[in-house]
């Protein structure tokens, strides 16, 4: 074969890109008055909630809020985040966080991260809740012991309360009994007297 007359073809090797995952782009910012009428938040709780959305779900601050102060302004993103939060709709708003618009940065979680973390969290949670369920179980057994030894040395107390009044009334009877007893002795005894005064007499 001749090399000379064959012809070279050049192959233009174009890169396929792979395509990024989709994120929700933030189309609307609400101004914090707007978001905590449409949410029914006070400002506490608005903070708190963002705060939640932050450290349990790792979302980026920039892509909840923008500004600062009076000028503060919070993202559709954030709105709807807050909703499924508020609403308990966890699932959903773990669906949501997945098309967050999050660019991982030092000490923030990312996506593949913050499902342990909120596991984690949970599971402490679980365990701070069996812990103060335990301290109150053990409380409330105190409290039910305290009532049972009072409630019994409340039933002591009637007893020897009842035992007292019948011992009482025993003593009032033995001593009404003795006082009849000493006046027919007494009455007894005048009459044996008279009798042997009597025959006394009769004698002489």
């Amino acid at each position: 074969m001749n090399l000379e007359n064959q012809t070279v073809i050049d192959v233009e090797v174009t890169e396929i890109d792979t395509p990024e995952p989709e994120s929700i782009a933030i189309k609307r910012w609400y101004s914090a008055a707007q978001i905590q009428s449409i949410l029914d938040l006070n400002k506490s709780g608005l903070q708190k909630a963002i705060a939640k959305l932050q450290d349990i779900y790792g979302i980026e601050l920039k892509a909840l809020r923008r500004g600062e102060a009076r000028a503060t302004q919070y993202s559709e993103f954030a709105l709807k985040a807050c909703q499924l939060l508020n609403a308990g709709k966890l699932s959903e708003l773990r669906k949501l966080v997945e098309t967050a618009p999050i660019a991982p940065t030092a000490g923030a979680l990312t996506i593949a991260e913050y499902t342990p973390a909120l596991d984690r969290r949970i599971t402490q949670l679980n365990q701070n809740a069996n812990s103060a369920s335990a301290s109150l179980n053990q409380n409330v057994q105190q409290l039910l012991a305290q009532i049972a030894s009072e409630n019994e040395a409340a039933q002591q107390r009637d007893s020897d309360l009842k035992q007292a009044r019948i011992n009482a009334a025993q003593n009032r009877g033995a001593a009404q009994a003795l006082e009849i007893y000493q006046a027919e002795q007494k009455a007894l005894n005048e009459v044996l007297a008279q009798l042997r005064a009597r025959q006394l007499g009769g004698a002489e």
